[in-house]
């Protein structure tokens, strides 16, 4: 496939990807496999071992995550732009609060955490927009609160797929049956994404922010601390596996954001 045909995802890719064959295509793959494992280690972590917590699962999906949360007690609100996914989630756990909702207008809370997990981040057509739904979180945060995301950086990105100083990585690989064709940009911090199965092929196109982009742009939409991790139960960082950011609110205009460990 030819580099160019990469470049022209349109920028409301997702209106169409998460449609009724994004969940078997993604089961296919295996996706989904260490949901529990992630939930249980969410909840042995400090950040939700407190009971009755108030949580925006931002993107939530079919409610995969929202769900196994709110069997453990804490109260759980999930919101997606997609109303296939609500759908989904609303016929999967009915007694479950699900909303369709846009990133850029999170319900007004307040909420002790905020979740935006499995690479999430960055698929607003602009980098602009992103701030604004990271500026729009921070505000029905409460003071106390956390905002937790859970990304493929550029760096992991680089680290699993840059064989050199190459400006552009193509690979292909094939899975259960489904077929993965990637083109990532670096010089622009781009990834495109084609997966493919009999019966259904979709586009994706996500920003790669590094390390240092993600805390610039936490403290512009006033973060006051940003700590990077390695898993969730906040062990080391690995450049192996997703990053774990963890960003509490209350930037002034004297502060700075600071490493919380990793």
């Amino acid at each position: 496939m030819e580099p160019s045909e990469f470049d022209h995802v349109p920028a409301g890719w997702a209106d169409t990807f998460f449609d009724g064959g994004f969940e078997d295509t993604f089961r296919r793959r295996g996706s989904f496999g260490s949901t529990a494992q992630d939930i249980d280690d969410l909840c042995a972590s400090p950040l939700l071992s407190a009971t009755s917590v108030r949580i925006l699962d931002v993107a939530c999906g079919f409610g995969r995550h929202a769900s196994l949360l709110a069997d453990r007690g804490h109260s759980v609100v999930g919101i997606d732009a997609s109303v296939h996914q609500i759908k989904r989630a609303q016929e999967l756990h009915p007694h479950n609060r699900f909303a369709v909702g846009d990133m850029l207008e999170p319900p007004e809370g307040p909420f002790d955490v905020i979740l935006n997990l499995w690479t999430s981040f960055g698929i607003l057509p602009s980098d602009a927009e992103d701030l604004a739904a990271l500026t729009a979180w921070c505000q029905v945060l409460t003071p106390s609160g956390a905002l937790i995301l859970d990304l493929s950086t550029q760096e992991r990105t680089e680290h699993l797929n840059r064989r050199a100083d190459e400006p552009v990585t193509t690979k292909e690989v094939t899975r259960q049956g489904v077929t993965t064709e990637a083109r990532y940009d670096w010089r622009s911090g781009v990834s495109y994404v084609r997966y493919s199965r009999p019966g259904w092929s979709r586009w994706s196109r996500t920003r790669m922010y590094s390390c240092p982009e993600l805390a610039e742009m936490l403290q512009a939409a006033g973060f006051a601390a940003v700590g990077y991790w390695g898993d969730f139960r906040l062990g080391p960082v690995d450049p192996a596996k997703r990053l774990v950011v963890v960003a509490r609110p209350g930037m002034t205009s004297e502060s700075t954001p600071h490493r919380l460990g990793g």
